[in-house]
C-alpha cells in the first residue's frame, strides 16, 4: 500500500483519515491548519472559563488530534486562518516545500484550492486521491431553488459562480486516480456532470459508537431535523408538509435544531419550531426524545445527520438525495425532493400506525451498526490499497 500525505483544513470527522492511515502506518504526513494542541489556544482555555469563551474557540478547542496519530507527522499551519485571501496557501505550500514528505499518494478532501498542487503532484508520479463528500450537483439544485425563491436566503452562489466551481471539479476529477463518495447518490451525481465512473468508489462514513448506545425515551408525535435551516436541506418543504398536516388536525410537534441561513419567521417556514444550534449534548437529547427524523434535503453527500438518528433508534424520512443508507420501507421511506404532500403523507403514517413505527425503529438502529467509524477505517484502507496495486 502507497504511503499517503493528507491534505486536510479543519477536523473533518474528527480527523478519521489520517488516523485510519496511521494505525495502519501509511501515512507518510498530514498537512492541516490549526488545532487544539497550539499553545496560544490552550492558553486562551485556561484564561477563560468555559461559559466566557466565544463559540469560534469553542469549534477550535473541540479540534483535538487523536491519540492514534503521530505527533511528528502533523505539518500544521496555524496561522492559515489569518490569510484573507486564501487560507489554505500555507498549507499547501508546505506540502509542496517538502514534495508530500516524500509520499508516493496524496489524499485531500479540499473543495478546489487544491488544483496547483494536485497538478504537481501528478507531474511528480504521485497517485491522488480526492474525497467528494458533497453532491457534486449542489451549487446547481441551490442555485435553481434560490431562482424559485428569490431572496429568501441572505447569500448564495451566483451563476458564474456554480459554474467555475463545477469547472474546477471536472479538472480535478481528471487528475485523480480515484475519487471517493460516500453514498451511491453521489456518485451516480457525479458521473451525470462528467466523472468517469471507474475512478469513483463508495465509501460511507460512519456513526460514533457512542450514538449506539444512548436509551430512547420517544415523545410520541415529536419530530426532528437536524441541519441548517435553508433551501438545501429542503427546511421550506417540511415546514409546508407541516402546514398540511396542522390544517389536518394532527396533534404533533416539529422540532428542527441547527444554525440558521434564512428568516424562520418569514411565511414559508412557518410550522416548525426553530430551535438554532445547540451545544452536542443537547443535540443528542433531541435525538433521544424524538418520535421520527425528517430530512426533505435537496443535496448532501452522506447525511450523518439521518445516520445518527438511526443509531438512536428512529425511523427516518427523508429523498434519496440524502445519501443514506435508508431503505424506503425498512428503515424509513424516501420521498421525492420538494414533495411537500409526499412528506407529509409519511409522517402522517408513522404517527398513526405505531407497530410501523416501532419495526422501522427497531431496523434503524440494527442497520446503523454497520456503519460504524471502525467499518470506515476498513472500507477505506481497502480502496487505498488497492490503488498501488
Amino acid at each position: 500500500m502507497p504511503r499517503y500525505a493528507v491534505l486536510q483544513p479543519g477536523a473533518r470527522h474528527h480527523y478519521a483519515v489520517p488516523a485510519v492511515l496511521a494505525d495502519a502506518a501509511c501515512l507518510a504526513a498530514f498537512y492541516t491548519d490549526i488545532h487544539a494542541e497550539h499553545r496560544p489556544l490552550q492558553a486562551l482555555a485556561r484564561w477563560l472559563p468555559s461559559r466566557l469563551r466565544p463559540r469560534p474557540l469553542e469549534r477550535l478547542l473541540s479540534r483535538r488530534l487523536p491519540q492514534e496519530l503521530p505527533r511528528n507527522l502533523v505539518h500544521d499551519q496555524p496561522l492559515a486562518m489569518l490569510c484573507r485571501r486564501d487560507s489554505a496557501a500555507p498549507l499547501l505550500q508546505r506540502a509542496l516545500r517538502e514534495r508530500f514528505a516524500g509520499a508516493e499518494a496524496v489524499y485531500t478532501n479540499f473543495v478546489h484550492n487544491d488544483l496547483d498542487a494536485l497538478r504537481q503532484a501528478k507531474a511528480w508520479g504521485l497517485k491522488v486521491v480526492h474525497e467528494q463528500f458533497l453532491d457534486p450537483a449542489a451549487g446547481l439544485l441551490l442555485l435553481d431553488e434560490q431562482r424559485r425563491y428569490p431572496g429568501i436566503e441572505r447569500r448564495g452562489p451566483g451563476k458564474d459562480s456554480v459554474a467555475r466551481d463545477l469547472s474546477r471539479t471536472l479538472e480535478k476529477w481528471s487528475l485523480c486516480d480515484r475519487v471517493l463518495v460516500p453514498s451511491a447518490a453521489c456518485l451516480e451525481s457525479a458521473v451525470a456532470l462528467g466523472c468517469d465512473r471507474a475512478r469513483l468508489r463508495i465509501v460511507p462514513y460512519g456513526v460514533p459508537e457512542q450514538w449506539l448506545a444512548l436509551e430512547p425515551d420517544p415523545q410520541p408525535g415529536r419530530l426532528l431535523m437536524v441541519g441548517q435551516v435553508g433551501l438545501r436541506k429542503g427546511s421550506h418543504v417540511l415546514a409546508a408538509a407541516c402546514r398540511l398536516l396542522q390544517a389536518k388536525g394532527l396533534r404533533f410537534e416539529c422540532r428542527v435544531v441547527g444554525p440558521q441561513l434564512v428568516n424562520v419567521s418569514d411565511p414559508l417556514f412557518l410550522g416548525p419550531t426553530y430551535l438554532g444550534a445547540v451545544p452536542r449534548n443537547q443535540v443528542q437529547q433531541e435525538f433521544r426524545r424524538a418520535d421520527l427524523f425528517v430530512l426533505p434535503t435537496l443535496a448532501e453527500g452522506m447525511a450523518l445527520s439521518a445516520l445518527e438518528a438511526m443509531a438512536s433508534g428512529l425511523p427516518v424520512i427523508t429523498t434519496p438525495q440524502c445519501g443514506s443508507v435508508i431503505r424506503d420501507g425498512i428503515e424509513g421511506f424516501l420521498v421525492p425532493i420538494r414533495d411537500a404532500e409526499a412528506l407529509a403523507d409519511r409522517i402522517e403514517q408513522l404517527l398513526a400506525d405505531r407497530a410501523l413505527r416501532h419495526s422501522m425503529a427497531a431496523a434503524a438502529r440494527q442497520r446503523a451498526q454497520e456503519y460504524s467509524w471502525a467499518r470506515y477505517g476498513e472500507r477505506l484502507l481497502a480502496v487505498l490499497g488497492a490503488i498501488g496495486a
